[in-house]
Parts: structure tokens; sequence; C-alpha cells
């Protein structure tokens, strides 16, 4: 049985900490994909969820950019971390790569999947909603916004974060009417919440 564990802030928070290490039952290996933030491997947030991954006991823990790099390493893995970043480059390069495909075939294995903020978004049934919220975002220009579809509704991360979001109405009511235009359901995501699911 596999597992999804969503938030918008990796381990930041103690209780996304808490709740992944009750699902851990293997701590040979993790791969952390790098593609959504411009910084890659340098990305801070990457940087310190491997040393996160390493202080919970992982004696394996790598880098992939799926956007170069080939994605073999993910069929062996007990963890894959999606990092953050921007979630347009990050669906576009999983689906160029396979990556998407790889990770439908063994979510319900042994597998832990962690999606952070963009991560978590990909993983479901579209990114519309970052049109929404951040259309500039889309600089590759994307037109089918189907996500992985590992779970039967959209994400929004960081929804309580006004200061990313800046708009005259509010961003409940932003989302509310984006649920009745699109007929998706909206998962809000605070940055100290998580989402767990288990496949």
């Amino acid at each position: 049985m596999g597992y999804l564990l969503l938030t918008s802030t990796g381990f930041f928070h103690q209780s996304v900490r808490a709740q992944f290490n009750k699902l851990i039952t293997n701590k040979k290996s993790a791969v952390i994909i790098t593609t959504a933030s411009p910084k890659k491997e340098l990305n801070p947030f990457a940087i310190q969820a491997r040393v996160d991954l390493e202080s919970m006991g992982f004696g394996q823990v790598t880098f992939l950019d799926v956007e170069k790099e080939p994605i073999d390493s993910l069929r062996d893995a007990d963890v894959i971390y999606i990092s953050g970043g921007n979630p347009y480059v990050l669906l576009h390069h999983l689906r160029e790569s396979g990556a998407d495909q790889l990770l439908r075939n063994i979510a319900n294995e042994d597998v832990i999947i962690v999606g952070v903020s963009a991560g978590a978004v990909v993983l479901g049934s579209s990114i519309r909603i970052v049109e929404w919220f951040s259309p500039a975002l889309n600089t590759i220009d994307i037109k089918d916004f189907t996500g992985i579809q590992l779970f039967d509704f959209s994400i929004l991360p960081h929804a309580d974060r006004k200061d990313l979001f800046v708009f005259a109405d509010s961003i409940e009511d932003r989302i509310i009417a984006f649920e009745k235009a699109s007929g998706e359901q909206v998962l809000r995501l605070a940055d100290d919440e998580f989402k767990f699911i288990g496949i």
C-alpha cells in the first residue's frame, strides 16, 4: 500500500514530520525531485528537505531533476519527495520524462510520496486552480492543466497566506468562485496543515 503526504511547507511544521514518521517503515532511500525550482538542487528548501530526511535516518537521499536526468531512481525509492516551485514547469517535465506515468504506476506500492506546495498541486486532478491565483507562473504556456490524478480533487497550498495572494476578493471567495465555475473540489492547505491519503 502506498501513501501520499500533501503539505504546503514540507517538514517545517512538527505535525507534518510526526505524521511522516508514523508512515515510515523503511528508511533506506529517498529521492527529492527538484525540477519545480529554477535553483534545482541548490534550492534551500530542497537542501533542507535532504537534511530533514537524513536526520530521520535515511541512509541514501539524492536529488533528481526529471528535466535532465533519468527517472530510474524513482522505481526503487522508499520515499519520493516532490519539492515546490513552479507547478507548470514541474508538470510539463514530469510528463516529458514519463515520471507522471511512473508515479501513477508505483503510487499503490510500498512507497511514500510527499508533495510539497507545487509538488502537491501536480498530484491532483488538475492544476487549473493555479490559473485563478498565479497565471503569470505559466511561462511555458501549458494548455492542458490535467494533473497526475492520484486523487480526484485539486489543491491550493498556502491557502492562509494573504501576503502571497493579493486580490479584491478574499482567498476563500476566489476558491468558491473557482469551484462553481470549474466543478472541481479544492482542498485548502494552510502552511501548517497536511493531508494524508492511503492508496
